[in-house]
């Protein structure tokens, strides 16, 4: 940044302490909307920078990007096409109260209530 720039945003500043909020919104918003444009202006002359080079270089854009895959094509959710998903285990136990457990895992608190009261898990097996 050069003097003169520094000297006229040190400007633009001062002058920004002086708003109220409202004020304040209304550059913020007016501000964020030029950034956009300028951003997109930006963007449009960087493309077609890009392009005029390539096209003076006799190249394409599949040579400049090789093979991508389109927008959206990220990973997939869930299994892979063909992979077989693994089936929940049997239920091996069944409580007072009907409640399944397949005999993996942390205990559920059925049977840690039925053991402290000095009964077997194995009399509540399917």
């Amino acid at each position: 940044m050069t003097a003169p720039e520094k000297t006229s945003l040190a400007a633009a500043l001062g002058v920004l302490e002086s708003l109220g909020v409202a004020e304040l919104r209304e550059v913020a918003a007016a501000a964020e909307r030029l950034a956009q444009e300028r951003s997109e202006g930006e963007r449009r002359s960087f493309i077609e920078e890009t392009r005029k080079r390539a096209a003076a270089l006799g190249l394409n854009i599949s040579d400049l990007l090789g093979d991508i895959e389109p927008a959206g094509g990220g990973r997939r959710r869930g299994p892979k096409p063909g992979k077989k998903t693994r089936a929940s285990a049997a239920v091996k136990y069944r409580g007072p109260n009907g409640e399944p457990w397949s005999g993996r895992g942390r205990p559920p608190r059925w049977v840690q209530a039925v053991e402290a009261e000095g009964r077997s898990r194995n009399d509540y097996a399917v």
